[in-house]
């Protein structure tokens, strides 16, 4: 047997093995990137429509719900762990009655493949007409969790018991702190063998609405 023969053979397929490797490297690299991207870009979709509710909460409304006897701060009508109700004038006409908006995380999954994934709504019941109209968004969210606050500033722990719709509770929120998470709808392996992972991408704000500054 040529040694020399042998050891060629060998060398060659190390090398061989090597490129493989950084060929998989390479693609699962690429293919998270992908994913990263994909996960980011569904995140700023919903965050955009967040931080132009949530800030906005109340905006023009005491004029129109100052009779509704369930909820005297005339903006929230529901504060939940997953679910919040508050009323908004979305056409910024005084003369037209406010909205009732609500961002709820419903406990289905969408049947993209993550059994994580969720179904977050957001639901616009126009007061003028008593027509709902419901948003679905199933673009991989997996947390959605509120946690409420009676004084601006309060650290993280110290937050109130969801209020649900208990009046004298929700008359004492001044800030809303939302967590949100959204996961990609395939896993990344790291290996040819073993357990995956989902990328996740985790975006967190503290809302200091001004119409619950002045209730």
């Amino acid at each position: 047997m040529n040694l020399s023969l042998v050891t060629s053979y060998i060398i060659a397929g190390l090398l061989l093995f090597s490129i493989a490797m950084v060929n998989i490297r390479m693609q699962n690299s690429s293919a998270e990137l992908t994913m990263t991207q994909i996960v980011r870009d569904n995140l700023n979709n919903i965050t955009d429509m967040i931080n132009d509710d949530l800030p906005n909460a109340g905006y023009d409304v005491i004029r129109s719900t100052r009779d509704n006897d369930s909820v005297d701060n005339k903006v929230l009508f529901e504060a939940r762990n997953n679910k919040i109700s508050f009323y908004r004038n979305l056409s910024n006409d005084p003369t037209k009655t406010p909205d009732l908006i609500t961002w709820e995380l419903i406990d289905d999954n969408p049947g993209h493949g993550n059994p994580n994934h969720k179904i977050l709504t957001r639901t616009v019941l126009y007061e003028a007409t008593g027509t709902p109209d419901v948003t679905e968004i199933r673009s991989g969210v997996t947390r959605f969790a509120l946690r409420y606050y009676d004084e601006v500033g309060k650290d993280l722990e110290d937050n109130m018991s969801a209020p649900g719709l208990l009046k004298n509770q929700l008359d004492r929120v001044k800030q809303i702190h939302l967590i949100l998470e959204v996961q990609s709808r395939e896993q990344i392996y790291n290996r040819s063998v073993g357990e995956g992972r989902y990328v996740t991408t985790v975006w967190e704000k503290r809302f200091t609405p001004v119409n619950l500054q002045t209730n």
